[in-house]
C-alpha cells in the first residue's frame, strides 16, 4: 500500500507545459549529454530520488547499448544502482565517467525539469516524469519529421506528434494504462 501511495503522478498537460517552459534547457541537456556519451554507445540514464515512504536511497538506472550495431546490443542494463556501489563504479569506468559527470548530467536534467535521457543516432529521448509505473517523455528527432515518420509517431496511444521534430511519448508500466491516459 505504501508503495502505491509513494508513486508519482503526471499528465500530458504537464508534459506540454514543461516543454513550453523549459524548451531551451531541454535542448541544452540534449546537446551537452551527446558530448558526454562515447561515440560507440547509446546510453540511457535515469536518476531515482530517495523515497522515505518505502525507505529507498537515491539511485541510478543505466543501460548501455553498442551504437555501432544495427541491433544495438545491450552491454549493461542495471536498475537502482546506489552511489558509490562497486557495480556503479564499474559501469562509470566503461563510459569513462566519474561522479562529477553524473552530477553534471543530473544538473542538466534538473534544470530542464526532467528525470532521464537516452541518446540515439536519430532520436534523443528525454524523460519528463513518471506517473504510476508509466513515464511521459519527449522524443527529439535530429531533423523535422516527414509525413511518413509523422504518421508512424502519431498513433495517439504511445506517441503524439507535437511539432517540427518533437514527439510526445507515454510508456505504460507493468500495471495501468499502456496508452496516454489523458
Amino acid at each position: 500500500m505504501l508503495y502505491l501511495l509513494s508513486m508519482p503522478s503526471s499528465s500530458k498537460k504537464e508534459l506540454i507545459r514543461n516543454f513550453k517552459k523549459n524548451k531551451d534547457k531541454i535542448f541544452v541537456l540534449k546537446k551537452e549529454y551527446s558530448k558526454l556519451v562515447p561515440d560507440s554507445y547509446n546510453v540511457y540514464i535515469e536518476f531515482n530520488p530517495k523515497n522515505i515512504l518505502i525507505d529507498t536511497n537515491e539511485s541510478v538506472d543505466i543501460r548501455i547499448f553498442n551504437s555501432t550495431d544495427e541491433d544495438s546490443d545491450v552491454i549493461v542494463q542495471e536498475w537502482n544502482l546506489e552511489y558509490n556501489s562497486e557495480n556503479l563504479n564499474n559501469i562509470l569506468k566503461i563510459l569513462n565517467w566519474d561522479y562529477d559527470t553524473l552530477a553534471s548530467i543530473k544538473g542538466f536534467l534538473e534544470s530542464a525539469n526532467c528525470i532521464s535521457i537516452e541518446n540515439g543516432k536519430r532520436i534523443t529521448n528525454v524523460g519528463f516524469a513518471r506517473s504510476g509505473m508509466g513515464k511521459y517523455s519527449y522524443d527529439i528527432f535530429e531533423k523535422k519529421l516527414d509525413e511518413n515518420i509523422k504518421t508512424q509517431y502519431n498513433d495517439g496511444c504511445n506517441y503524439i506528434y507535437y511539432k517540427d521534430h518533437i514527439v510526445l511519448e507515454y510508456g505504460g508500466g507493468a500495471i495501468g494504462s499502456q496508452c496516454f491516459p489523458d
